[in-house]
């Protein structure tokens, strides 16, 4: 079952949006070897909130 809470829907929003604009403006990449700590801090804290909510929703 998926989280319906309006605070999930804009923290994937927002995943989704800093992405996006990472993608297509900064040219982050994550199959080249060549990612910066900075955006693979982004991506595990994506994960982690993903993570923590899946929890929360099942517990």
């Amino acid at each position: 079952m998926r989280s319906q809470t309006k605070t999930t829907r804009a923290l994937g929003l927002l995943a989704f949006a800093v992405g996006l604009v990472g993608y297509v403006f900064f040219g982050w990449r994550f199959g080249d070897g060549a990612s910066n700590p900075f955006t693979v801090g982004l991506a595990i804290l994506a994960v982690a909130v993903a993570v923590g909510v899946t929890l929360r929703d099942r517990l």
